[in-house]
């Protein structure tokens, strides 16, 4: 019987079909029950005798694909796959997919809910008012506002559009795409990431986490952006230096932050004490009903083409 491992803790749990589908297969399944990231020898250990991964946020390093030998398949529960080692995958025999439209929606209503949340106090409003308050806490409009996108991908596509409905502006600095692109979503593309933190009033990461791209929102950078300016992150935690950002936050640097990526997921609590204008979600960005169905049947239907010697619709490796 092929052994599967799954390590993503949303998988099947709201819609059954894709589980449902690899037990018609005949897989032997087991699962990540930890309930985070597998680190590579966790892995390394799950892993034995399995032939396939529907795999979450884990480290997949050359040391996992180098010490397991049945492995034919790490199907990604999702887009990002900064965390799997492509090259030593290929190295091993590893094919490797993503799921890169599954969750492109859900993440984008995600970023647009975080500059509003953050923009008008939503959760200190709330937490304020189910104490018996009734705060009057001044906040900013989006309407009208300059959105800077850092990254045009697919999720940055879909905030350009719904941005748009509040006739905001938009600009994008992305060293992958042309002028036209950037012109066909309406989008005005901008030649630095420094002139796009200047002139913007809301700015939303939807770049990929690599070196070039570690730590790009730092203490510098920040203090390039207006005083009022509200910084979103839906995308990976590693693009900001958090001690940074939080100092900033803290000395009016900016004016606001919402995070649904993080350093570290999940994060140490402590150290979100003190820091205003603060709006933190548990990188929910996918759990929409709509995308966790669309994640799991895409990886499940790449999974089980792989393991049946057809070509995955989704290969990345």
């Amino acid at each position: 019987m092929t052994k599967i491992l799954i390590t993503s803790r949303s998988f099947g749990q709201k819609d059954k079909t894709p589980l449902e589908l690899l037990q018609s297969k005949g897989y032997d399944i087991t699962w990540n029950e930890s309930g985070k990231p597998l680190a590579a020898s966790d892995l390394i250990q799950k892993l034995e005798g399995c032939a396939g991964v529907i795999a979450g946020l884990d480290f997949f390093t050359a040391e996992v694909f180098e010490n397991v030998n049945d492995l034919k398949v790490v199907a990604r529960y999702g887009v990002g796959f900064d965390r799997v080692d492509l090259e030593a995958a290929k190295k091993n025999g590893v094919i490797v997919t993503n799921t890169p439209t599954a969750n492109s929606d859900s993440v984008a209503d995600l970023a647009v809910g975080l500059m509003l949340a953050t923009a008008r106090h939503l959760v200190e409003a709330h937490r304020q008012t189910m104490d018996g308050g009734w705060p009057k806490l001044f906040g900013v409009s989006l309407f009208q506002k300059t959105v800077g996108l850092v990254g045009l991908g697919r999720i940055g596509v879909r905030v350009a559009q719904r941005v748009k409905g509040f006739d905001c502006r938009v600009l994008v600095y992305d060293p992958f795409i042309d002028t036209e692109t950037a012109s066909l979503y309406g989008c005005h593309k901008i030649e630095t990431l420094e002139m796009l933190l200047a002139e913007s009033d809301f700015v939303s990461l939807h770049s990929p986490a690599s070196p070039a791209t570690n730590h790009l929102i730092n203490r510098q950078t920040l203090a390039l952006m207006k005083p009022t300016a509200i910084l979103v992150n839906t995308a990976r935690g590693e693009l900001i230096n958090e001690a940074d950002l939080f100092d900033a936050l803290k000395n009016g640097i900016i004016g606001g932050a919402g995070l649904d990526a993080h350093a570290q997921e999940p994060p140490q609590v402590a150290q979100y004490c003190d820091v205003p204008n603060l709006t933190i979600t548990p990188h929910s960005g996918a759990y929409t009903t709509e995308a966790l169905y669309n994640m799991a049947m895409d990886s499940t239907e790449d999974l089980i083409a792989v393991l049946e010697g057809r070509q995955p619709l989704h290969r990345i490796a």
